[in-house]
């Protein structure tokens, strides 16, 4: 039995760009919480349905401002299909909030990413933003959002740099 503050859940997220590519990725996180501060790995596997499993591998923190709002960061490790990176995330806040009481909610979450690419010895960066609406029941959530990469390159709105996203969670 998990303890108080231990969390886990199993998800599966699919990121659809707009440029026709796709990333699914599927696993277990498991997450400490102690009053404003949470910490936690993710496991998992992603395809971008070319065939290529990669292995995936997160480190996380959360610190809370308060209820609304927090900042995190995400370390991202991938392995396999040709590729071996790791993706450092930084949210310098980021809002969630009630838009009812039957567990529906709006969340934003503007950031700032650089990834490293072992293969290429390259590192790029990015700005960007996600957000979207929650949907929580009982134990199982649903999540669909948009999100805005390179904002560093404000004029490109190609598709390369958007996409729709889909979470579904179950938390035990």
């Amino acid at each position: 039995m998990p303890g108080e503050n231990i969390k886990y859940n199993i998800s599966l997220n699919s990121f659809q760009n707009l440029d026709g590519s796709n990333l699914t990725i599927g696993g277990l996180e498991e997450k400490a919480v102690f009053k404003n501060v949470s910490v936690g790995t993710f496991f998992g596997f992603g395809t971008e349905f070319d065939g290529n499993p990669k292995l995936i591998f997160d480190f996380k923190g959360s610190l809370n401002y308060c209820d609304n709002l927090n900042q995190n960061l995400r370390v991202r490790n991938t392995f396999g299909g040709g590729t071996a990176t790791t993706q450092i995330r930084y949210s310098p806040v980021s809002v969630n909030v009630p838009i009812n009481d039957d567990g529906l909610s709006f969340y934003a979450n503007p950031h700032y990413s650089g990834k490293y690419d072992y293969k290429n010895s390259s590192w790029t960066h990015s700005a960007g933003v996600f957000a979207g609406v929650t949907k929580k029941f009982a134990n199982t959530s649903l999540s669909l959002e948009a999100q805005r990469y390179n904002l560093q390159d404000i004029k490109d709105n190609s598709g390369k740099n958007w996409s729709i996203n889909a979470i579904l969670s179950y938390e035990f």
